[in-house]
Formats: C-alpha cells, sequence, structure tokens
C-alpha cells in the first residue's frame, strides 16, 4: 500500500469534506460523543478534526511509521485526547483498544488492502461500535480498471458489496452518500453520479436517532 498522504498542508478538500461529513453524521446520532475509533488515519489530519470539531478522544490506527512520525510533528501537540497506534489492525491485540466506541471511521483506506481483509474492517467497526462510517471509490461510477488505473487501490467497492459486509458483520442499516474530487465536493444523499461513495452503516438500537431503515436505497443503482 503505498499513495498516502504526507504532507499535512497538501490535503485536497473532498478527503478533509468526508471528515467533515462525519463529524456532522455522528453529532446527530451521538450529539455529546466520548470516544471515536479512526480506522487507517495515515498522518492523522481526520483525527484531528474529530478530535477538535466533536471534542472528545479518538482512537486511531495506522500501521506506517513514517505517516505516526508526520503525525507526532503536526498534530500531537494540539490534540492531547489522540492515541496513535502504529499497529497492523487485523493483528491489534484487544487490550489495545477500548471495549467500545461512539462511532468508527475509516475513509481512504478500505481501497488501499487486499480485498481478503475488508471484511476484517467491517467486523472490527461492529465489534466495537453501533455506528460505522466508510468510503471507498463506488465501482459502478469509478470502475478500478478504468484508465487511469490508480496503481495504489487493489480495488473499489459497489454498495451492495459494502451492504452485504455491513450485514455480515451485524449492522442492520446502511445510508448512502456520494462524493465527487475536484471543485464539487460536497457530500450529497444517495448514489448518483459521484465517483465516492460514503456508507453510514448502524445498528437496529440507532434507529430513531435520525436513521432509517435505508438498505434498500440501493436496489435503483445496480
Amino acid at each position: 500500500m503505498a499513495e498516502r498522504i504526507m504532507d499535512p498542508n497538501n490535503i485536497r478538500a473532498d478527503h478533509l469534506e468526508r471528515y467533515n461529513f462525519a463529524v456532522k453524521k455522528i453529532k446527530k446520532l451521538v450529539p455529546k460523543p466520548n470516544d471515536i475509533l479512526d480506522i487507517g488515519c495515515g498522518i492523522g489530519y481526520g483525527s484531528y478534526i474529530l478530535h477538535n470539531m466533536l471534542n472528545c478522544g479518538v482512537d486511531c490506527i495506522d500501521k506506517s511509521p513514517i505517516a505516526h512520525g508526520v503525525f507526532l510533528e503536526s498534530f500531537s501537540k494540539k490534540a492531547p485526547r489522540i492515541n496513535y497506534l502504529v499497529e497492523d489492525f487485523t493483528k491489534l491485540e484487544a487490550d489495545r483498544l477500548q471495549a467500545s466506541y461512539d462511532a468508527v471511521v475509516s475513509f481512504e483506506f478500505i481501497e488501499h488492502i487486499p480485498p481478503e481483509l475488508a471484511q476484517d474492517v467491517f467486523d472490527l467497526a461492529a465489534e466495537k461500535s453501533d455506528i460505522f462510517i466508510v468510503s471507498s471509490p463506488n465501482e459502478y461510477v469509478r470502475p478500478h480498471q478504468l484508465p487511469p488505473v490508480n496503481e495504489f487501490h487493489y480495488k473499489h467497492y459497489t454498495p451492495v458489496e459494502f451492504e452485504a459486509m455491513g450485514k455480515q458483520a451485524g449492522f442492520t442499516n446502511v445510508e448512502f452518500f456520494c462524493q465527487t474530487s475536484g471543485k464539487h465536493y460536497t457530500v450529497r444523499p444517495g448514489l448518483e453520479q459521484g465517483k465516492f461513495m460514503i456508507g453510514v452503516f448502524t445498528k437496529a438500537n440507532v434507529l430513531g436517532r435520525g436513521m432509517g431503515t435505508l438498505d434498500l436505497q440501493v436496489r435503483g443503482h445496480i
């Protein structure tokens, strides 16, 4: 895996917008969150956004010592409640994470890991929280093999694949959003046009906090 963002002063606007979207969504579902888990955090710019805008603790995971070094230099002193774990998420010992989190986030990550590990991301999220917000390029809109091929991506996922992994992990509901890059990067409901998709997965007990049973939303986009 490569193509990691290592310059904290050169982060794409659409990447930042995903974390801003997550902040708004988490606030709606959990008005006063205490702790968030960020899987595949890179240099931690998104964890920093979550920490500051939600005023909460953030445990973040990434196995790159280089990314961790950038985090220490750029963000750690300004974010005392971020706990950065330099770990492979598939090999984490149980006591390295809290028993539960108010929400789990994973952006710009799942497409960068071997597909056989994708379900593990969903499973870890479901084990630790009732809310999981995750992104991927939408294979239906931006096929992985369509030139120019991003050599750093293993796979782009479809909404149906996301839905299946979410259900297998134990989530019962999903709401999909889309996003483009460039100037028009605002996150929008649904799956039309946007080459990136964001899934907001929840369990049944979250119903009534701004979520509905929305998995059927996928059907019209197959």
